[in-house]
């Protein structure tokens, strides 16, 4: 069974404490964007899925437990909150994407006629539990798919050999990953030589790097 990286529930966040492992299996409390982004930059979380998955609900957890009162301060809020997750670990390009998506979503939200500030709170929140949901379901389809790939495209009755890098473990995602099955040797970080990369796995399916941009833009 995979370690989960992520305990949520509305109101209440906990990480696992990476910097423990594997010694220990200890769950930090999280309980505002000040402790998410100290456990970013001390790296208790790590991977960039999980960083923005982290980040984000320590946004949702203040702003359930102390919301703003005025559509200002909340746009406000917000917008410096991302500002330091961001800066919290500026490598990790979920973070940022996140920071944007989130800003500009607000944005649009805000402009809507007679909204209050308590459902641009809540929108927020659930802007941002759906951020898990969907790092756990994106998970699942890129294993998917890759297992039922890997098996369709070769012929080893004795099995396969699968390396495997960057974040795809639980830990580096919001508890789930998307390479299992995690006999695991990791001799290193490393890029991939492009001419040695034949099919790229993705939520949307499987494709040759030619294929990446169209198949992509197809499956949004």
């Amino acid at each position: 069974m995979s370690l989960e990286s992520v305990r949520y529930r509305r109101g209440s966040l906990q990480v696992l404490n990476q910097l423990l492992l594997p010694q220990s299996s200890q769950y930090d409390s999280v309980s505002g964007v000040r402790e998410g982004a100290d456990a970013i930059r001390t790296m208790k979380v790590r991977g960039a899925p999980a960083i923005a998955i982290v980040g984000s609900l320590s946004l949702a957890v203040e702003l359930t437990s102390n919301p703003p009162q005025q559509t200002a301060e909340l746009l406000t809020f917000v917008r410096e909150s991302m500002e330091r997750l961001v800066g919290a670990r500026p490598t990790a390009v979920n973070m940022k994407r996140a920071a944007d998506e989130l800003n500009a979503f607000l944005s649009r939200e805000a402009e809507k006629p007679g909204v209050t500030v308590q459902e641009l709170t809540d929108r927020v929140v659930q802007w941002a539990e759906s951020l898990l949901e969907k790092d756990v379901r994106d998970n699942r389809l890129i294993g998917d798919l890759g297992a039922q790939h890997i098996l369709q495209t070769t012929n080893a009755p004795a099995g396969v050999v699968i390396l495997t890098h960057c974040n795809t473990g639980s830990l580096a995602t919001a508890g789930y990953g998307t390479a299992l099955g995690i006999g695991v040797w990791n001799p290193a970080f490393d890029v991939t030589p492009h001419e040695l990369i034949t099919g790229i796995i993705t939520e949307h399916g499987v494709f040759r790097p030619e294929e990446l941009r169209d198949g992509l833009s197809q499956g949004k």
